[in-house]
């Protein structure tokens, strides 16, 4: 077995699911690949997808 190290993984992808269900699926699935307890950290960050907001009328 190798030294230990932290591993950082990034994904982006679009959906219209509801984005905290998709993470807790998504942490689940890696807590069974990794372990429970190897989990350093989870993080979840959601972006619009839409173009930009139009100016309004003042």
């Amino acid at each position: 077995m190798g030294e230990r190290r932290l591993v950082t993984i990034e994904l982006r992808f679009q959906t219209s699911d509801d984005p905290p269900q998709l993470a807790e699926r998504i942490r689940e699935a890696v807590r069974m690949i990794v372990g429970r307890d190897a989990l350093e950290d989870f993080r979840v960050r959601t972006i619009p997808v839409g173009g930009p907001k139009k100016p309004h009328a003042v």
